[in-house]
């Protein structure tokens, strides 16, 4: 059995997203033996989300720029889908933006990323963590990307593996989360062996394991006693 897998990390993450129905839809036509087509977007998944200021300067703000500037299009040729077009008429930027067009991407995808990604920690949150309240916002910015990581949690064909780690390139080989490591839990996706709730795998905890993960990719964050345990209210 043939077998393909689209893959990229970062802009690359999100441009498997973006295409990987394309790429599936010609192999479709033009190698028809290839059965096994999957995806595996890796720190991708950039939210929608306001900076710690809560101002205009904000990623979904440049998006909306990014989509104006480059002209993205929708269709066979272009970046976009129609069928987020038709969900979001009037804000056809949306559809660059994993949060928003995941829902409808049919190929099945697993997913890599943190929910303490490090880039956009810096240029989405837009802080370094050193205040209380930049470190309360940070905490808040993991739940939200769960909130957001929702839409596609109940898909059966779909997969996760999403660590507490604040890093962008991760060493995704050395996370161990529930007596497996990360590319064992994709392998278990792939080849069918868990369906559903069961490919998905969240690490609950705090920044970098609540501080118990050491590797030199995870950008230090105080201790769970240095930080405000009051509920946000946003």
């Amino acid at each position: 059995q043939q077998e393909f897998v689209l893959t990229g990390g970062s802009a690359g993450g999100l441009s498997t997203f973006l295409h990987v129905d394309r790429a599936s839809q010609r192999l479709a036509l033009e190698a028809p033996s290839c059965k096994h087509v999957r995806a595996a977007p890796v720190v991708g998944y950039f939210l929608d989300h306001d900076d710690f200021k809560k101002d205009a300067n904000n990623y979904t703000a440049f998006m909306q720029y990014i989509y104006h500037m480059q002209n993205l299009t929708f269709g066979s040729d272009g970046a976009l889908t129609p069928t987020c077009q038709a969900a979001c008429p009037d804000k056809p930027h949306y559809c660059f933006m994993s949060p928003h067009m995941q829902q409808f991407i049919q190929t099945p995808f697993f997913k890599f990323n943190s929910k303490y990604d490090a880039w956009q920690l810096a240029n989405e949150l837009q802080t370094d963590w050193k205040t209380k309240a930049e470190q309360e916002a940070v905490l808040q910015y993991g739940e939200d990307f769960l909130q957001q990581f929702k839409a596609i949690q109940g898909e059966g064909k779909h997969g996760a593996t999403i660590t507490s780690c604040i890093c962008h390139g991760c060493p995704w080989q050395n996370f161990m989360l529930e007596g497996k490591s990360s590319y064992q839990h994709y392998a278990a996706w792939y080849y069918g062996k868990t369906q559903g709730a069961e490919s998905t795998h969240v690490d609950a905890r705090r920044p970098n394991g609540d501080g118990t993960m050491t590797f030199s990719q995870c950008l230090k964050f105080p201790g769970r006693e240095d930080v405000d345990e009051t509920p946000l209210v946003v």
